[in-house]
């Protein structure tokens, strides 16, 4: 980040008491250094953007057309600015220096009170430098933020979030046809495009030499070349994110994908991000009043998709289907305003999903954070229905839902020595089943969840009533007190379930 010359007299050379005698509309010269030099013929020394301070020694006895020449050099090497200390040479600035400096355009300072040039250059020059480093400190944490998200197979919209935030500006990408494809700082698809309207900056994004899309910034405190500098940095990650994701919409299941697993990973913060990467992958939740996410576990992600298509056309709803780590998930947006969508969404996988396994997640609002919180419990909730299935194949159902699995997933947050101490009030039935290759245990939570119900337990056990009272006398026994009870039902369908975790735990069922 350079100095303009109006900051370098304020800042800097105030003391001088300075007084712009022409060039006012160049005031925004970029200052990249200050020098000082009595030399008559110091223009070919130069480079360009500097400001030079004189006290006119080198003019001294020289006539009116030579320092006019002077001037005229002095402007054909791009100086940011003359400032002329009076007194030593001059007592005021001669007119034929200030029309040619009006002339060109070049703006000269007089500088009304004596202060040491190597005072102004020193201080001027280390704020210039001092912001250089700045410029340099800056790209290089961008460099490393960059370096470290491509490292970790982020996909673009983390890319665009670290550029947003080096930068300190909304960010929007746009397609090679103009469609948003991401947005940074911005609440929704008005305010990206209002972004758009009144960008500051924009760059190509490329990948294999082809422009695939265009990033554009929005208002900056940054001077343009420091700005253009993050951009054409970041603009290349950027290019490779969308690239490898392919979120050009050339193929849905990819973007499909890289959403899921950003949304696993908590890497999608806000709704508008949710929305644009959505529509990428063929998703519009828009009009949904909720989005219901399913996880399956399928011995093929084929068999996983298919699923998700069959209940996708019984739902009449839009779905997204993604595989993240050899999980498939699905995600539905529901439209209706029926009270129980997870019933809705439970029914139509049972009897389908063969040797799948399949949970139903709690109903998300449609934002980022709540989908992702949805998400992640009903992974953790997959976990454990697989497991149970696998330990116990023929009694655990192929379909559930987080709802289901409640007491579960409480159990699974729990001390294992407080699980423990949990099974403790159901350790005579364990050990029966252990020592005579009985399933007591298994009994007693399918009654306990069939509402103590013979009639319904019996179906669900495959026995006849009578073998089911005779079990049911036998745990009674065992147990030595009312398993039934209004105040112990609870806590034993709650030691069961810390049972049931053991057993995977030791198995190792557990993901």
């Amino acid at each position: 980040m350079v100095l303009a010359l109006h900051e370098v007299l304020d800042r800097h050379l105030a003391a001088t008491d300075p007084q712009v005698l022409s060039g006012h509309g160049r005031l925004g010269n970029e200052v990249r250094w200050v020098h000082s030099s009595e030399i008559f013929e110091i223009g070919p020394l130069l480079s360009g953007g500097e400001l030079l301070l004189t006290t006119g020694l080198g003019l001294a006895g020289t006539d009116a057309g030579t320092r006019r020449h002077y001037i005229r050099e002095l402007a054909t090497r791009d100086v940011a600015g003359v400032a002329v200390e009076l007194g030593r040479t001059f007592d005021e600035v001669p007119d034929e220096m200030i029309r040619e400096a009006s002339s060109v355009q070049l703006p000269l300072i007089a500088l009304h009170t004596v202060i040491p040039f190597i005072d102004l250059c020193r201080a001027a020059n280390t704020d210039i430098v001092s912001r250089e480093v700045g410029v340099l400190r800056r790209r290089g944490e961008l460099d490393a933020a960059l370096h470290a998200l491509m490292a970790a197979g982020a996909g673009a919209p983390a890319i665009v979030k670290a550029i947003a935030a080096a930068i300190g500006c909304p960010l929007v990408v746009l397609g090679k046809n103009n469609a948003l494809m991401a947005a940074e700082g911005v609440d929704d698809d008005h305010s990206a495009w209002q972004v758009v309207d009144a960008q500051s900056a924009s760059v190509p994004v490329q990948s294999r030499g082809q422009v695939i899309a265009t990033l554009v910034a929005g208002p900056s405190s940054l001077d343009a070349d420091t700005m253009m500098s993050l951009l054409d940095l970041g603009a290349g990650p950027l290019g490779v994110a969308l690239s490898m994701s392919r979120e050009l919409g050339g193929l849905r299941h990819r973007a499909a994908a890289t959403l899921m697993s950003d949304l696993l990973d908590r890497r999608v913060d806000r709704r508008p991000d949710l929305m644009m990467r959505s529509r990428a992958a063929g998703f519009d939740p828009a009009g949904a009043v909720c989005i219901v996410p399913v996880a399956i576990s399928a011995p093929a992600p084929r068999m996983a998709a298919q699923l998700t298509a069959t209940v996708t056309k019984k739902l009449a709803v839009q779905s997204l289907h993604a595989d993240v780590h050899a999980t498939s998930y699905a995600l539905f947006a529901m439209t209706d305003q029926a009270r129980d969508q997870i019933t809705r969404v439970c029914a139509a996988f049972a009897g389908i999903v063969g040797e799948a396994t399949v949970v139903v997640g709690n109903a998300a609002r449609v934002d980022a954070r709540d989908l992702s919180d949805a998400l992640l419990t009903v992974r953790r909730a997959l976990a454990i229905a697989s497991g149970s299935r696998r330990a116990m194949a023929r009694h655990t159902d192929a379909v559930s839902s987080v709802r289901a699995l409640a007491a579960e997933l409480a159990v699974e947050t729990l001390d294992a020595a407080v699980r423990d101490d949990l099974v403790t009030s159901v350790g005579p039935l364990v050990e029966w089943d252990r020592t005579h290759g009985s399933e007591l245990t298994h009994t007693l939570e399918v009654h306990l969840r069939h509402g103590c119900s013979a009639t319904r337990s019996a179906v669900a056990l495959h026995l006849g009533r009578q073998s089911l009272y005779q079990r049911l006398e036998r745990i009674r026994e065992l147990l030595g007190f009312d398993f039934a009870a209004p105040e112990t039902y609870p806590s034993v369908l709650l030691a069961l379930c810390a049972h049931r975790s053991a057993v995977r735990s030791a198995s190792g069922q557990e993901d």
